[in-house]
């Protein structure tokens, strides 16, 4: 059992974790913004074939995530993750020299795996170094290096690329930094990582027999597919709704900067807050509104308040939804990677799946693929994750509940 104590390394992690998380952001994302291109005589893309691509890394995290949360609880998150960015790291390398669609599906696949570390392990990271109602705010923190950060950079900056050479190598060179930072800052938890003893097929044998366990799979399921459809088509709605590729960027930018403010604003308050469901509930369906809403209501001043709205409530449950792991109850300390890799590997498979296999595919058939229909089937899916959530105890807390820790302790070599 891993000790519960507050170390001063703890920032270093937080911030190594923030700086990781965006620049993954950047190298995943920006492909999503660099749509006209792929798809233009650049490189000359189907639809389809680029939607592949631009989801293809959330693919790698679902086949992956279980086996990355397992390992970390028999090795160490430190290994789990330099393993991850290695693989991940290659492949964005390969996406900066050849545009041809094979090589590009290979090496989107290859990116994919540092979401399988990642993802897998980030509530375990923060419920070991972070622990209490930090765990939440933790979480926040981090979230915002993928929203105002990585995301807001990636939707700003692809749209107004002009080659996309440009953006991959771009996407390289963070890849890259962020193995060299974790291998040069990463550390493994001085207390102890909560490293599980029995066989690997034995707990995770205990850990799926949990129905929460499944619940909150189901939950970021949702919560990750609307995510991504809202990434993938808010930019692209944008340019058809403006006729400005530069407008949309910012409004797809404000976004992720709100999503951002949100997970780190919310997650101090709910640190006062008994219940989860609550909260979560109500902030799922303001979300599912104002997806609606945004392509509903004239474009003008309203537009960028309503998207600026609604990725304030999507930043309320998205570092509430990756806490879940250290929320529900029936879930051991040392099995907690395996339930984040459960959980990861759920919500890789929404944002796989949802935007190109099910959303766009019903909005094409139905609307032809408009703006509006895109975004009511993603708040569709949001709702669902609120639905979901309603599934949980009554009494399942919105933060870490735990004894605070007086002060630092001192770490041993």
């Amino acid at each position: 059992m891993a000790e519960t104590k507050l170390y001063g390394y703890r920032w270093v992690i937080l911030i190594l974790a923030f700086l990781v998380h965006c620049g993954l952001q950047i190298a995943i994302l920006i492909t999503m913004g660099m749509g006209h291109l792929m798809m233009g005589p650049a490189v000359g893309l189907t639809v389809t074939e680029f939607s592949m691509i631009a989801t293809m890394p959330y693919l790698t995290g679902f086949l992956f995530g279980i086996v990355g949360g397992a390992w970390a609880d028999r090795k160490s998150i430190r290994t789990v993750m330099i393993f991850g960015l290695a693989i991940a790291s290659v492949g964005a390398v390969m996406r900066a020299f050849s545009m041809v669609f094979p090589v590009q599906l290979l090496a989107s696949f290859f990116l994919g795996f540092s979401l399988a570390a990642l993802n897998a392990n980030s509530a375990k990271l923060f419920r070991l170094w972070f622990p209490g109602r930090w765990t939440s705010i933790a979480m926040g923190i981090y979230i915002l290096g993928a929203t105002a950060g990585g995301g807001a950079i990636a939707m700003k900056v692809g749209p107004i690329l002009s080659d996309p050479q440009t953006g991959f190598m771009i996407g390289a060179i963070c890849t890259v930094a962020c193995l060299v930072l974790w291998i040069a800052l990463g550390r493994t938890y001085p207390g102890g990582e909560c490293e599980a003893s029995e066989p690997m097929t034995k707990y995770l044998g205990v850990v799926l027999k949990n129905k929460y366990v499944w619940i909150i799979s189901f939950v970021m399921f949702a919560v990750f597919g609307a995510s991504i459809i809202e990434n993938n088509f808010l930019t692209a709605g944008m340019v058809e709704y403006t006729g400005s590729p530069d407008i949309a960027g910012s409004i797809s930018a404000v976004n992720m900067i709100a999503v951002g403010v949100g997970g780190v604003v919310m997650p101090v308050f709910l640190g006062y807050v008994k219940r989860l469901k609550p909260i979560f509930f109500a902030a799922a369906m303001c979300m599912a509104i104002t997806d609606v809403l945004v392509f509903l209501v004239p474009f003008g001043p309203f537009t960028w308040f309503l998207v600026a709205v609604q990725g304030v409530f999507m930043g309320v449950i998205l570092p509430l939804g990756k806490t879940l792991p250290a929320l529900i109850p029936g879930v051991n300390p040392e099995h907690l990677g395996a339930v984040g890799g459960i959980q990861s590997s759920f919500q890789n498979l929404g944002a796989w799946v949802l935007p190109a296999y099910v959303v766009a595919p019903i909005a094409t058939q139905v609307a032809g693929g408009s703006p509006l229909a895109l975004m009511i089937g993603g708040g569709i899916v949001v709702a669902l994750a609120g639905i979901f959530i309603l599934f949980l105890p009554n009494n399942t807390p919105a933060s870490v509940k735990l004894d605070e820790p007086a002060g630092d302790a001192e770490e041993t070599a």
